[in-house]
């Protein structure tokens, strides 16, 4: 039984983007959590911008 899983991408003000796969938006939330404090950049920083079930497609 495997959970299905889509894309959350989160942006800062200054355009930085970051997105991932998750089986929740708490999971999205808590992985967000981590990658923003190995940014050093503070999780307040970054907005939701869309949950979508495959990556988006910016390079």
């Amino acid at each position: 039984m495997s959970a299905k899983k889509s894309y959350y991408a989160f942006e800062d003000p200054n355009g930085n983007v970051m997105e991932f796969q998750a089986t929740s938006l708490q999971q999205a939330y808590v992985i967000k959590k981590k990658r923003a404090h190995d940014l050093g950049i503070p999780k307040e920083a970054f907005e939701l911008t869309s949950i979508s079930k495959k990556p988006s497609q910016s390079a």
